[in-house]
């Protein structure tokens, strides 16, 4: 009886000595992770799923839109961002006067200030056209894909990007478009 007793009580005692040196571990695994990821970046990350839009693109005459600085597929991306964002309302019902209303104003309002700030950085050749346009077309993409998305963390990200500079950095480099 003696020996089954001290068998039991080894058996369990190896039992809950793996279990406690998994736990320890565990705890040390988090901790480490927890610091290297505050390390690494403090910003957040956004990730919106994505479509393709060659397809709304290829609708789009060339009567329908005018000339862009970065070119033709800027140009009509842009017409595609005006006829997605803004919409047109009567002031009165009867009253062939109309307001324009734009979905997600923060998002549209940033979108034109990155351009204006990519325009003028073009101009004062502070960057390559090459790079100025490949930037915007990126900027683009992200407005036509988050436009039917839950964006609230996104465009509080937004507003509080003060200048042209960290609103292009956070459209380009802290957003992730899944195809």
């Amino acid at each position: 009886m003696n020996k089954i007793l001290s068998l039991i009580t080894f058996i369990f005692l190896l039992g809950a000595g793996k279990l406690i040196a998994q736990d320890a571990l565990a705890l040390v695994l988090t901790g480490d992770t927890k610091k290297n990821a505050s390390a690494t970046s403090s910003l957040p990350m956004f990730e919106f799923r994505a479509s393709a839009n060659e397809y709304d693109i290829s609708s789009v005459s060339k009567d329908m839109i005018g000339e862009h600085v970065f070119g033709q597929t800027i140009s009509e991306k842009l017409y595609l961002l005006e006829s997605k964002y803004t919409y047109e309302v009567p002031i009165v019902p009867g009253n062939p006067q109309t307001r324009t209303m734009i979905r997600k104003p923060v998002i549209y309002e940033a979108v034109k200030k990155i351009e204006k700030h990519l325009k003028k950085s073009v101009k004062k050749g502070e960057i390559s056209k090459e790079t100025a346009s490949k930037d915007f077309n990126q900027v683009l993409d992200i407005a036509f894909n988050v436009l039917t998305a839950e964006t609230e963390r996104f465009e509080k990200a937004i507003t509080e990007a003060n200048d042209p500079n960290s609103l292009t950095n956070l459209f380009t480099k802290r957003v992730k478009l899944v195809f």
